[in-house]
């Protein structure tokens, strides 16, 4: 096992922030891997989709294991810890990974169309079932990027493929949007991603819901209100979970040792960390790490 989490980063094809493979390519490319086991749990760099077009296809994200059926999509988020299965080669569909520079530009599309739901797995299911979408669907459009990538002519490819991965993210978004009942203000939205996205880079530093109320010019009662309106508890919990996430990473993905662990999550004492996660989990680090 590796002594760092691994984390795989996006090759860029060519000038192309896309790439669209299918499942025979993609396998075949896993299984040529030379830099990582693409089958045991690793940390992607990138933003990740699968499409699941004919039969079905289980593949494992944060500990949980998901089962996709033909017009199921998956969306993988950058810093998520996942790994492929071999009931790959059973399936067909395609993957679409795509650089997070694309999301850094492109993820505010207009004023009123954002995406505040995908790709935010705190709150959110990562997985959209064909039942989910009616009338709509995947799978065409996911043809379509696939056609437009392996097309010979060059001319506007990177914006082809661009405008209809577009056309993908908002499908998926208007599901979800579709299937929220909490009645969240966009502005809440908005809100909840950037303490997620701070509390992904500081929570080592630090673990205080205070901090990040200051820190985003809000008030601790109105960050309060916002996470237990979005994630069900309150930002506090958030972070505790967030945390044992981090813990439970690093203990799956790597052969760090406990005390390791508990400085690069930022407790200054092993003692500390163990509590924490027990408390948190019900059992041992240790434990943990068996059982997975």
């Amino acid at each position: 096992m590796e002594k760092e989490i691994p984390k795989i980063l996006f090759n860029r094809y060519k000038s192309l922030e896309v790439e669209v493979m299918n499942f025979t390519q993609l396998f075949d490319k896993l299984n040529q891997s030379t830099g990582h086991n693409p089958f045991v749990a690793h940390k992607i760099e990138f933003y990740l989709i699968l499409v699941i077009t004919q039969n079905s296809y289980s593949h494992f994200v944060d500990f949980n294991s998901y089962e996709l059926t033909a017009g199921s999509a998956l969306f993988i988020a950058k810093n998520q810890v996942h790994h492929f299965t071999k009931s790959l080669q059973q399936a067909d569909g395609f993957c679409i990974i795509f650089s997070s520079q694309f999301m850094e530009k492109y993820y505010f599309l207009s004023d009123k169309l954002k995406l505040n739901r995908l790709f935010n797995y705190h709150i959110e299911a990562p997985i959209i079932h064909q039942q989910e979408l009616g009338q709509d669907s995947f799978i065409d459009i996911a043809n379509q990027l696939y056609d437009e990538y392996i097309f010979p002519n060059e001319f506007a490819k990177s914006e082809m493929l661009r405008t209809l991965l577009h056309i993908l993210l908002l499908k998926a978004e208007r599901t979800k949007e579709v299937q929220a009942t909490s009645g969240a203000k966009i502005h809440w939205l908005e809100v909840f991603s950037s303490f997620k996205n701070m509390l992904e880079k500081e929570y080592i530093n630090t673990r205080s819901s205070r901090d990040y109320a200051s820190e985003l010019l809000i008030s601790y009662k109105f960050l309060n209100d916002v996470v237990k309106k979005l994630a069900g508890k309150t930002a506090k919990a958030f972070i505790d979970d967030f945390v044992t996430i981090e813990i439970k990473r690093y203990l799956v993905s790597t052969s760090l040792s406990v005390k390791e662990i508990s400085y690069e999550t930022g407790f200054e004492e092993p003692a500390n960390m163990i509590k924490f996660f027990k408390k948190n989990t019900k059992m041992t680090p240790l434990k943990f790490r068996q059982q997975f």
